[in-house]
């Protein structure tokens, strides 16, 4: 996971500042995956006190460790693990900021999901950001920006990472997860985010998952607000999205083969479904994929990808997940109607 982070724009971004001490006294890192949000600001906290140069040598090798650990005295980090930020941790941050740095020139405040931050925390913490004392700088994290203070994100670089590709995840799966199969398809249902994975391969809910998709995706305007709502009630909200999109997809894939196959030959028409099932990132369920193309025409197979997109970016914006379905259901089913 530390190498898929440090290979990202935002990580290059604040190395060069970093190394050429243009460090800003406040960073913003927004990064959508709560499990690894906090290993992510661990490893963007090293560059504040270590050169690339020194991350080798043993003193480098001790303060990584530190910092691995939240150990570090000049590296404080806040809330403790599976709580949020409150006000009693903006005043203990007030506190120790009044305390000079123990080993180097630098105090860093590195605070997990401030989008959980009550707006009384974030606004106890605001007169530092606007004023903190020498050599005090902080490095916020967050999943979403919406809930964080207009005030809090002017005072702050923001360093984003964006969801990472199919390939990316499904490679740092691999290191993660040896002998894991089908790593492939969990980055594909994984949204573009390592932790998404994680979840489904160590939770054992995927296939629950998959037959929510299935099931909005076999579904009829009658039954589809009902269909809706139960679906909608997983925590698992984009996983959902991703799995449904790739059943789309693959549906799309045989549709394709069908009709580039209609004129050939029975034998030639065999030949080309067999090579488009290949393609399948859903192969194990090639039967309820051949029932949805069937069910769907060309244009709704790829109205589904475009309503999936819009789905998922009003789920950024908290909307209500079964109305967020039911209405991207309600564009595909409306398209295979005209």
């Amino acid at each position: 996971m530390r190498r898929l982070l440090q290979s990202t724009r935002a990580y290059s971004l604040l190395k060069t500042e970093c190394e050429e001490n243009r460090r800003g006294h406040a960073y913003l890192l927004v990064f959508d995956d709560a499990r690894n949000l906090r290993l992510a600001l661990g490893e963007f906290a090293k560059l504040f006190f270590l050169s690339e140069r020194e991350r080798d040598s043993a003193r480098g090798k001790r303060i990584s460790g530190l910092i691995d650990e939240e150990s570090f005295a000049d590296c404080l980090f806040l809330p403790e693990p599976g709580k949020k930020f409150s006000v009693e941790d903006a005043e203990r941050i007030r506190e120790e900021s009044a305390l000079k740095p123990v080993e180097s020139d630098t105090k860093l405040f590195v605070v997990g999901d401030f989008a959980e931050a009550t707006v009384q925390a974030q606004n106890k913490l605001l007169k530092l950001l606007e004023e903190p004392p020498a050599g005090v700088r902080f490095l916020l994290g967050a999943t979403v920006t919406f809930p964080v203070l207009p005030t809090v994100l002017s005072r702050a670089e923001k360093l984003e990472i964006p969801p990472f590709s199919p390939p990316q995840v499904a490679e740092c799966l691999g290191r993660l997860y040896p002998r894991l199969k089908n790593a492939e398809l969990y980055a594909e249902a994984s949204g573009g985010s390592v932790g998404a994975a994680q979840n489904m391969i160590e939770g054992g809910y995927y296939e629950a998952l998959l037959e929510e998709a299935f099931g909005l995706a076999e579904t009829d305007p009658f039954r589809l607000p009902a269909a809706a709502r139960q679906a909608g009630e997983t925590k698992y909200k984009r996983e959902l999205l991703s799995l449904l999109r790739i059943i789309f997809r693959d549906a799309l894939v045989l549709k394709a083969a069908h009709i580039n196959g209609v004129e050939k030959s029975s034998r030639d028409r065999g030949l080309s479904r067999t090579r488009a099932e290949k393609c399948l990132l859903l192969r194990s369920e090639t039967a309820r994929l051949y029932a949805v193309s069937d069910r769907y025409p060309v244009r709704s197979l790829l109205c589904a990808q475009e309503a999936i997109s819009e789905a998922e970016k009003q789920l950024r914006f908290n909307a209500v997940f079964p109305q967020c379905l039911e209405l991207c259901m309600a564009k595909i089913l409306e398209s295979a109607r005209r």
